[in-house]
C-alpha cells in the first residue's frame, strides 16, 4: 500500500509538473502569436492594453462586458473611427491588460484605473462613453464622478443595480466560485488541453455561433481563446463576480446624471432561455435607465 501510495504521488507530481511547463511554454507561444493591437500604457506598477484609432472629437471610450475582452467589440470601433477617434481598452486582467491583484475587481475600481489611464495616455476630453452590461456600470460612475470630462453616455444592455434576484444572485457566487477553480487548474494547463479539445463550455458555445459574424470577427476567435487559457483571466472574472454586489453598491448615490445626453440600447428580441416575466423586467429596468437624466 505503501509504494502505490508513493507511485501515485510520483505520478501525480510529474503530471503536474509536465501541465506547468505545458502552460508555460504555450502562454510565451500565444503573448507572440497574438501580440497587442494597441499600447500598453504603465498606470502604476502595472500597465493596460489601450487601442486609440480614427480621429476627431470627442473621442469614443468603450467599456466592454463583464468578463469581456476588449476585442470582444468586434468591428464596432473601426465603423466609429470613420467619423471619429475612439479608444477600447482591457480591464486590468483581461486582454491583454496586467493582472492587478492588489485590489478586488470593483466597478469603482474600473473606474480609478481608466482615468488614470485616459490621463497616462494624454487622451484628453471630452469624451463619449460607451458600456456594454457591467461596462455600462462603470461608465455610468465615470460620468457621475468626472462630469466634466463628459458629454454624452450610450449603455448597451447595461447591467442595473435592480436586476438581481435570489436565484442570480445563486448564480453569481456559483460562477465565482467555479471560476476560482478554473483559475487553479489552468495554471497547470487542463484549461488549455479541455479548451483545445472543445469542451469548455464558453468556448464551445462561441465557436458554434462564430460564423454567424463577419470574417473579421472571427478570426479574433483564437485570440479570444488564448485569453481564457490564462489564470490572470480567471482570477480576475472571479473577482468581478464575487464584487458585483459593492459595484452595484457604488451607484446608489447616482441619482441623477444631469442633463448628459444618453442613449440606452437594448436587446428588442427575447432570448430563448429567458422567461417573459424576466424579460419584461429586464425591457422596465432599461427603460429606468433613461430616468437617470433630467
Amino acid at each position: 500500500m505503501e509504494k502505490w501510495f508513493v507511485f501515485s504521488l510520483g505520478i501525480t507530481t510529474i503530471g503536474l509538473l509536465l501541465g506547468m511547463v505545458y502552460q508555460t511554454v504555450s502562454q510565451a507561444a500565444d503573448r507572440r502569436k497574438y501580440p497587442p493591437q494597441g499600447q500598453l500604457i504603465d498606470i502604476g506598477g502595472f500597465c493596460l492594453h489601450l487601442n486609440c484609432i480614427g480621429q476627431g472629437t470627442p473621442t469614443v471610450v468603450m467599456d466592454a462586458g463583464g468578463g469581456a475582452p476588449s476585442i470582444s467589440w468586434g468591428l464596432v470601433p473601426s465603423e466609429i473611427s470613420k467619423f471619429t477617434r475612439v479608444c477600447t481598452y482591457d480591464r486590468a486582467g483581461f486582454g491583454w491588460s496586467d493582472l492587478n491583484p492588489s485590489h478586488p475587481r470593483t466597478s469603482q475600481q474600473s473606474v480609478d484605473e481608466l482615468h488614470l489611464l485616459l490621463t497616462q495616455a494624454e487622451i484628453n476630453p471630452p469624451y463619449l462613453l460607451v458600456g456594454h452590461s457591467l461596462g455600462g456600470v462603470n461608465m455610468r460612475l465615470y460620468a457621475s464622478q468626472y462630469p466634466e470630462e463628459v458629454v454624452g453616455l450610450v449603455l448597451v444592455d447595461s447591467s442595473h443595480e435592480n436586476q438581481m434576484t435570489s436565484e442570480l444572485w445563486r448564480r453569481v457566487r456559483m460562477m465565482s466560485w467555479f471560476y476560482q477553480v478554473l483559475r487553479i487548474v489552468s495554471h497547470v494547463g487542463v484549461v488549455r488541453l479541455i479548451g483545445e479539445m472543445n469542451l469548455l463550455p464558453m468556448l464551445k458555445d462561441l465557436k458554434r455561433d462564430i460564423h454567424k459574424y463577419p470574417l473579421a470577427v472571427q478570426t479574433s476567435f483564437d485570440t479570444f481563446k488564448s485569453f481564457c487559457y490564462r489564470p490572470d483571466y480567471w482570477a480576475t472574472a472571479s473577482s468581478e463576480f464575487a464584487n458585483i454586489k459593492k459595484s452595484f453598491e457604488g451607484l446608489q448615490s447616482v441619482t441623477s446624471l444631469g442633463s448628459l445626453p444618453l442613449i440606452v440600447l437594448s436587446q428588442g428580441s427575447q432570448d430563448s432561455q429567458m422567461s417573459d416575466e424576466r424579460f419584461q423586467r429586464w425591457a422596465a429596468l432599461q427603460l429606468g435607465l433613461t430616468e437617470k437624466v433630467n
